[in-house]
């Protein structure tokens, strides 16, 4: 719906009325139109689809406030509200898997890294414990193992010797002697033995497996370290992709619930109402005789087309050209004699701006309550 009064009293500005000499000695005239003119538009927000117009009252017909003045046929309504449902309990659902999806991708993403930096962490430690500790203490421990094998030899040289001597030129039980002395050559020889082979594997472990063994322990406290930053672009690349997704079909569900709601406030906007009491005028305003019927019922309608006008003639308006010198006698409150009909009506502005004729606006309302003036009738005013 829309008010046209201000275009009215533009045009009743521009081509109003024709004043004769002298206020006081011939009435002022001009025609008369309504204050209060409102268009009844097709306005509808959501639906789309076909339009037919189904009822529609005839020019002239009275109406009060509320009445059907039109009413409107939408034969696919029905399915584009249930569309639009659909459209919402899809939206709806596909948001709350992407909801779980998020939280669970957060949960998971988050046990990982909890992982992942347990075991970085510890791959360091470990590295840093090896360098720093173990790997001088693995090669002492070698060492004193070397000392002790070293030793060792020492000894049984040393007891070797002691046997030797003391079995010198001793020829009582010649067997048990040489039993003792062999026992305790074997055990030496074997003993230099292990020790030649302790010793090489002493200079592999200090030359190639300790440094294998950190070439390894840094190997893996880097792999640790790269995992643990690998999984941590994974996760926020995953979480940034699926907040997207939710961010996009929150969006979408906001829309389908926005259009859904539009053509659910449209089952109200198929019938146009009277906003006020008055007369009906088929089509808009503007040219209207108050006669033409342009539309028949089936007609195809248009969204935003105008079907009817509501014409309140109770009150009616009038603009008059006064000259300037008789301005001050049509202040604002006046009463004014309206034609022959013994009515009055009421000075409601006077202009300030003259116009070429040296004649300023005077808009005067009357007050119409039966009727008995129609829009575009001449009438005369006159001061009392």
């Amino acid at each position: 719906m829309r008010n046209v009064a201000t275009s009215l009293l533009l045009l009743l500005l521009a081509g109003g009325a024709v004043l004769a000499q002298d206020a006081n000695e011939q009435p002022l005239s001009g025609r008369v139109q309504p204050v209060q003119v409102t268009e009844l538009r097709v306005d509808l927000e959501g639906y789309g689809g076909e339009l037919k117009l189904k009822t529609l009252l005839a020019p002239g017909m009275a109406v009060k406030k509320g009445d059907v003045v039109a009413e409107l046929e939408a034969p696919d309504y029905k399915d584009a509200l249930d569309r639009a449902r659909e459209n919402v309990t899809l939206s709806e659902m596909t948001a709350k898997q992407l909801e779980d999806s998020l939280n669970y991708a957060e949960e998971s993403y988050k046990q990982q890294l909890e992982r992942a930096q347990r075991n970085a962490d510890r791959a360091a430690q470990d590295y840093d414990y090896f360098v720093n500790k173990q790997r001088k203490e693995t090669i002492r421990n070698s060492e004193l193992g070397l000392e002790s094998a070293e030793n060792n030899i020492t000894d049984q040289e040393e007891e070797l010797k002691q046997l030797e001597s003391l079995y010198k030129g001793n020829d009582l039980a010649k067997e048990s002697q040489d039993i003792v002395l062999n026992r305790s050559k074997r055990r030496l020889k074997v003993s230099k033995e292990r020790y030649g082979q302790a010793k090489e594997h002493h200079q592999r472990l200090v030359d190639v497996d300790l440094k294998r063994r950190e070439e390894d322990m840094l190997a893996n406290k880097e792999s640790a370290a790269l995992e643990l930053a690998s999984l941590k672009s994974e996760s926020r690349a995953k979480n940034f992709d699926l907040s997207g997704k939710l961010t996009r079909v929150r969006r979408g569900l906001a829309d389908a619930k926005k259009a859904l709601a539009d053509l659910e406030a449209d089952a109200g906007r198929f019938k146009l109402v009277a906003p006020h009491d008055g007369l009906v005028a088929v089509g808009g305003w503007g040219g209207n005789d108050g006669a033409q019927q342009p539309f028949k019922v089936g007609d195809d309608v248009n969204r935003g087309q105008v079907l009817a006008t509501i014409v309140d003639q109770t009150k009616l308006t009038l603009s008059v050209n006064v000259k300037l010198d008789a301005r001050e006698k049509f202040a604002p409150g006046t009463q004014v004699k309206v034609g022959d009909a013994g009515m009055t009506g009421t000075v409601k502005a006077i202009g300030f701006i003259v116009n070429k004729g040296g004649m300023v606006t005077a808009r005067v309302e009357i007050e119409n309550p039966d009727g008995k003036l129609l829009p575009g009738q001449e009438v005369s005013i006159a001061l009392p």
